[in-house]
């Protein structure tokens, strides 16, 4: 669970002093941390880049330059650096984007059993809620309003609500309006660096998800880490 470092807070540590707060919220994170999907991500933006680009872009140069910003904003790079920055081509890549996360989203569920199992554990200690994304709304409610999940979480910060995606803070500020608490309130789950900066800039406290590889870019800014989204995390 938890990975071990001397050098950085403790999960524990965290949930404990965040459990103090008289208002306790949560926001996640959606793609790679709530939503189990990376994978899906860069399988659909590689194919479309290759396709439409002439761009065969590495798993390296994804995870470096483009991993944690907005779907819009991967697609802005792509075309700006590839395409000519065609605005036009912007829109065509983004709507075949999120035709292709949807199918595929609907083949499986990326929403995994302890993810799942840890949104109902804070239902149950009725802690308010939120998703903070990059990604654009449609893909979000395909995927929660096809699982449990989507009964326990109703309040989103999308890509269409900001003007600057993260790591600017203006969507986690937007999140914890909306949960009708102060930032100081919340505690957030990330998996990426900008997502890890904006949490940051926002006064909130971050737990990083790293999965079972986590990528040296995270582990540097110095925040609490877990493999994984598990309810085991808010145990004692």
């Amino acid at each position: 669970m938890p990975t071990t470092d001397p050098s950085r807070p403790s999960v524990k540590d965290i949930v404990n002093d965040w459990s103090r707060r008289t208002h306790r919220a949560v926001i996640f994170d959606f793609n790679g941390t709530l939503s189990d999907d990376e994978s899906i991500l860069l399988s659909s933006f590689t194919d479309l880049f290759r396709k439409y680009l002439g761009w065969q872009m590495t798993p390296e140069e994804y995870s470096e330059r483009l991993l944690g910003h907005s779907d819009r904003e991967i697609v802005e790079t792509a075309v700006r650096t590839h395409g000519g920055g065609d605005s036009v081509l912007v829109d065509q890549l983004l709507a075949r984007h999120g035709d292709r996360y949807k199918k595929l989203t609907a083949e499986r569920s990326p929403i995994t059993d302890s993810a799942a199992e840890l949104v109902a554990h804070l239902a149950r200690l009725e802690v308010p809620m939120a998703i903070v994304t990059g990604a654009q709304r449609d893909d979000v409610l395909g995927v929660l309003n096809s699982c449990s999940t989507g009964e326990y979480i109703d309040l989103f910060v999308t890509e269409e609500d900001v003007e600057h995606g993260k790591p600017n803070p203006e969507g986690f500020l937007k999140g914890a309006a909306l949960l009708g608490v102060e930032p100081q309130d919340v505690l957030v789950f990330e998996d990426s660096v900008p997502g890890i900066q904006g949490a940051l800039a926002a006064g909130m406290r971050c737990i990083a998800v790293t999965g079972e590889n986590p990528r040296p870019q995270v582990l540097a800014r110095g925040v609490a880490t877990t493999r994984r989204l598990s309810a085991d995390l808010f145990d004692g």
